[in-house]
């Protein structure tokens, strides 16, 4: 999550509205901060991370989605794609390679991001 936020932290106003954890609903935040972009570190739970680009899809149907995924593997990153992924970044790639995902889907626009996780919190 450190690295997402530094990431994030280098595009050009972006504002990071909330960070997510676990397996709670995440509708509600979404639905209250509406954000443009929407992180989702998929964390060695490549179902629960699907499920999470789905319910981001299903309320926020405009919002960029980006996965920063463990291990993509192409049948994996064929399935987050068709949920509504808009990129999906190896965990492997440091701040900077995510930094520059990130400024190519959003464009350099001004943003407000959600972070989410699809770890378990401890």
């Amino acid at each position: 999550m450190e690295a997402m936020t530094r990431s994030v932290s280098t595009l050009a106003r972006v504002n990071i509205v909330r960070h997510c954890h676990g397996h709670a609903a995440i509708a509600p935040a979404l639905a209250r901060f509406a954000p443009d972009l929407v992180l989702v570190d998929e964390m060695g739970w490549p179902r629960l991370a699907l499920q999470r680009i789905a319910e981001i899809r299903a309320t926020l149907p405009h919002a960029r989605i980006v996965v920063r995924a463990e291990r993509p593997e192409a049948g994996w990153l064929a399935d987050a794609l068709r949920a509504g992924a808009s990129a999906v970044v190896p965990a492997t790639a440091g701040p900077e390679t995510l930094g520059l995902v990130l400024a190519e889907v959003v464009g350099e626009r001004e943003l407000d991001v959600h972070e989410e996780s699809a770890a378990v919190a401890a």
